[in-house]
């Protein structure tokens, strides 16, 4: 089985892979490429960015599928490549061009067609409590803006890439009670 947690920054992905494979001993994890990525990321991101990223990312699933563990589990998934692709594309700033996107959700679909998660876990945090995270790790961006923006594309992305065709999307919300959702996620599995 695989599964994949996907959602904006600071919304507890990562917190919930980690206790997902305490909990599912044999498991294998595939940490988020991005923070390896040489690259700008994030709100800066470019092609080189978002190509980097998808072929890295792809190549880490490859390589948990070879491990014969029976749980994969992703803090973030190729999902998440396709919506920074998008954002960055609509800025029409030129750092991804429109044959450029495509060919990135091409790839995305194709390779979701391929080798489809089980369990998408979509995970929300309500914007006034995401606010009150400390979340200033260097790395993410702490704008509102940028979270909201990246929440409301995640829904219609899930939407536009036709991904509940294959894998059983379930929105976890965050707020506050860890264990709620890491229940939730158990349950679902």
């Amino acid at each position: 089985m695989k599964i994949a947690f996907i959602g904006a920054q600071g919304v507890g992905k990562t917190t919930l892979c980690a206790a997902i494979t305490k909990e599912f001993k044999n498991s294998h994890i595939v940490k988020e490429s991005v923070r390896e990525c040489p690259y700008p990321c994030d709100q800066r991101a470019d092609f080189k960015t978002e190509w980097w990223v998808l072929s890295h990312s792809i190549l880490a699933e490859q390589e948990a599928r070879e491990s014969k563990c029976p749980l994969i589990v992703t803090d973030r998934s190729l999902l998440d490549i396709a919506v920074f692709t998008k954002l960055i594309n609509e800025t029409g700033d030129g750092r991804i061009t429109n044959i450029q996107r495509a060919m990135i959700e091409d790839s995305i679909v194709k390779w979701h067609e391929e080798d489809p998660y089980d369990h998408v876990f979509f995970v929300k945090v309500n914007p006034e409590i995401w606010k009150t995270r400390d979340l200033d790790d260097g790395f993410r961006s702490l704008d509102i803006g940028w979270y909201t923006l990246l929440t409301k594309e995640f829904e219609l992305a899930i939407e536009r890439l036709n991904i509940a065709k294959m894998t059983k999307i379930h929105t976890i919300e965050n707020n506050g009670d860890f264990d709620t959702c890491l229940k939730n996620v158990i349950s679902a599995l």
